[in-house]
């Protein structure tokens, strides 16, 4: 069956996950090491959503929402980290692949429906179906191969690289205007066409700003503690609030950058967060 979702093949690697720069207390620089992974092109559209959706209602997914979205070409937003979660499942078992995460640590009973209250355990990080990116990956993703680094395309950011609320006041935000471009104006929330703007090293669009993008792991204020070289983390076993990566059409150039992290919490959809999708290689 084809794929519904296009995917960039990484090779993983080592790299220096973190703030290089000491601009992000949150952010430490340590090293971490990936296998390779693939990991969508293009944020999830309101399209794909529905499309995943509607199949998910007939087949063991009767609560999964319709989703939000300003056209069938923009990203989708207001998805909750345990809709995406589901949404994955239904994705993978769409397109005949095995789930990645199950209500049980036996990997027997595929998440479908209601809450979704698990953790690492509960992930099967070997199966060829769809998941969240752990942040690890998200980061590396984003960096498109640039090393220290603030953005996916270097240290500053315009309009021209990325869809973000522009601020004078930002040294290394090279806009100089207040606001989102002048072009994605017309009415909120002010998303853009998917592909819309210059991809990274890695071909990845978005990476910056547009929407921002649920990551699997449980926030840790702690990340980044001084340890040996950390192979594929997936962060806490569990947590009051989920990662979200990426800044978005609200936010400022601070929150853009390729190591900035934030935090809601996993039950909670927001007009400004919306995800990607990674599969193992």
């Amino acid at each position: 069956m084809k794929s519904e979702t296009e995917l960039v093949t990484l090779k993983g690697g080592s790299y220096s996950m973190g703030d290089p720069l000491g601009e992000l207390k949150d952010a430490r620089p340590h090293q971490v090491s990936l296998t390779p992974f693939m990991i969508a092109k293009y944020e999830v559209t309101l399209e794909l959503w529905d499309s995943v959706m509607l199949w998910g209602r007939d087949h063991g997914y009767p609560d999964l929402p319709a989703g939000n979205g300003k056209a069938h070409n923009h990203p989708v937003y207001g998805i909750s980290w345990g809709n995406a979660v589901k949404w994955c499942n239904a994705l993978s078992e769409k397109e005949g692949l095995t789930p990645c995460y199950y209500n049980d640590t036996a990997w027997q009973n595929v998440a479908r429906k209601g809450r979704v209250d698990i953790g690492n355990q509960h992930v099967n990080w070997e199966a060829n179906g769809y998941r969240l990116p752990t942040e690890a990956e998200w980061e590396f993703a984003a960096r498109g191969g640039l090393a220290n680094k603030r953005f996916p395309l270097g240290n500053e950011i315009t309009h021209e690289h990325a869809n973000y609320h522009g601020s004078p006041l930002i040294v290394y935000d090279k806009s100089q205007r207040e606001g989102p471009a002048p072009a994605l104006m017309s009415s909120k929330p002010y998303t853009a066409v998917i592909g819309s703007f210059q991809p990274n090293g890695f071909g990845l669009h978005d990476m910056a700003g547009n929407v921002s993008e649920w990551c699997w792991d449980f926030y840790d204020p702690s990340y980044g503690t001084p340890e040996p070289q950390l192979k594929n983390p997936h962060g806490p076993d569990k947590g009051p609030n989920c990662v979200v990566r990426g800044g978005s059409w609200r936010h400022t150039a601070a929150e853009a950058r390729c190591a900035s992290r934030f935090s809601l919490q996993g039950d909670l959809s927001a007009a400004h967060v919306g995800f990607r999708v990674v599969r193992c290689r």
